[in-house]
């Protein structure tokens, strides 16, 4: 998604992503003035790219929304080691209401979509239809996934089977007006309004981009949120369109590869990392996490505190690449198995990338008996030579294993459990350990939200 990609390169609403993970758990502060009118279409896109440099701090996608939900799900999967308490108490299931991580990750995907409806709400002056459209179409992509992320971390699962009338997250489609701290004092919607106001923003996202790469990251997500819904018709054919229609293909000579080429061809949406604007390399992003190696001049990278769990290692078979390929023995700060995605403090963060895409074609197509574009076998199959290993009759079962191998350490782990109903060691999908709690700090401000059982 070279243009998302290129879009959070510069700002004059540059957020000062800092290392330091003490500082970001202080009052974060909105990324741009809400107060100060935007006046022109110059003021409007550098707002914008304020909206997608939060993406990127370790609040969201630098670091949380992808690491996060691997954590949560931890349970022969990832052992964490580290001495920061907030990932400890959620890797325990044993999280409290001020948990800084669980603060901040709520803190800031708000203030990205309150950054959105700032934009969306200064539409108008912006004079160029084209290029209002595509402002607007990026505006509603970084509002539907932001809700989505929100709704699937601080809300029961979605239910295909259910009415889902439990409460999800606040929907918000109006900026708040400040120069402070964002607070909203508005009810929890339903989890099925939440999602339904997801699909609509996406949807509409999709048919104002024209760009290729933008249009196809709403579409990714927008399948990923179908998959989620149990959705399955609409999630394959949104998933073969992409895989057919879209320039992103597979690399088939190197797993690595995606997580060292910058713009890569399997990332539909990737979180721009560099040496200037990065989650972090001493106490926040993901190679700080999940690295632990000695580098060309003996200095260690990464702090290693989240490393391969021995149970999961040991469910690949032999000869399977995203095993022996993927997974390396620690030479830095500690020892044990870690994960080879993430190793570069600066590389960037695929988010979405085209492995995922057939995964989701080859779950759909199986649990609804057709073949729309291949069959479940082919692209398992498929990805499965990929990583050196023989063809397979595909089950259910089979098929989900292949996509925890693929997509390990990704950021999928905890969702893709809680809507398969499956538990997570001795919880539930659907227990109330598994659901994040409303940050306090929101739950004393505003009245009007409920607090999630157990807290």
């Amino acid at each position: 998604m070279k243009n998302y990609k290129n879009i959070l390169a510069a700002s004059i609403f540059l957020l000062s992503i800092s290392s330091c993970k003490k500082q970001l758990e202080i009052e974060p502060k909105q990324s741009i003035s809400s107060s100060v009118a935007l006046s022109s279409t110059a003021d409007v896109q550098n707002a914008l790219i304020g909206a997608y440099t939060v993406l990127a701090r370790g609040d969201l996608y630098g670091t949380n929304l992808v690491f996060i939900p691997d954590v949560y799900a931890s349970n022969n999967y990832l052992n964490w080691t580290g001495s920061f308490s907030t990932y400890r108490d959620i890797s325990n299931k044993a999280i409290i209401s001020t948990n800084a991580d669980v603060l901040r990750t709520w803190v800031s995907a708000y203030r990205a979509i309150n950054i959105a409806n700032t934009v969306i709400g200064a539409l108008n002056v912006v004079a160029d239809a084209n290029t209002k459209s595509t402002i607007e179409g990026k505006a509603l992509f970084v509002r539907g996934i932001m809700h989505f992320e929100l709704v699937r971390l601080y809300a029961q699962p979605y239910d295909a089977t259910g009415a889902n009338t439990g409460l999800g997250v606040p929907i918000i489609t109006k900026p708040v007006q400040t120069t402070g701290d964002v607070v909203y004092t508005v009810p929890r919607n339903t989890i099925a309004e939440v999602y339904l106001a997801v699909e609509n923003d996406l949807k509409e996202s999709i048919t104002k981009l024209t760009s290729v790469d933008e249009k196809y990251a709403s579409m990714a997500f927008l399948a990923r949120v179908y998959l989620q819904e149990g959705k399955y018709a609409l999630a394959r054919d949104l998933a073969n369109d992409i895989i057919t229609n879209s320039p992103y293909t597979l690399i088939t000579n190197s797993l690595e590869a995606p997580f060292r080429t910058k713009k890569s061809s399997e990332g539909i949406f990737e979180i721009p990392q560099n040496e200037q604007s990065n989650a972090g390399s001493s106490n926040d992003g993901l190679a700080t996490f999940y690295a632990s190696y000695e580098n060309s001049t003996g200095g260690n990278v990464g702090r290693g505190d989240a490393n391969v769990n021995t149970t999961f290692y040991n469910s690949f078979e032999a000869l399977d690449k995203r095993k022996t390929d993927l997974i390396y023995t620690g030479t830095g700060a500690k020892s044990g198995l870690f994960t080879q995605k993430w190793t570069d403090y600066f590389g960037n963060i695929p988010v979405a990338r085209i492995t995922e895409q057939y995964l989701i074609r080859a779950e759909c197509n199986f649990r609804l008996g057709t073949s729309i574009g291949a069959t479940a076998a082919s692209d398992i199959n498929r990805l499965r030579t990929r990583a050196g290993l023989g063809n397979v009759v595909p089950t259910l079962t089979l098929i989900l294993n292949e996509r925890e191998k693929e997509l390990d350490y990704e950021g999928f782990r905890l969702h893709d459990y809680k809507r398969t109903k499956r538990s997570i060691g001795a919880f539930a999908y659907n227990d109330p350990k598994l659901v994040f709690p409303i940050p306090d700090r929101e739950v004393s401000s505003n009245k009007a939200l409920v607090q999630n059982t157990g807290y």
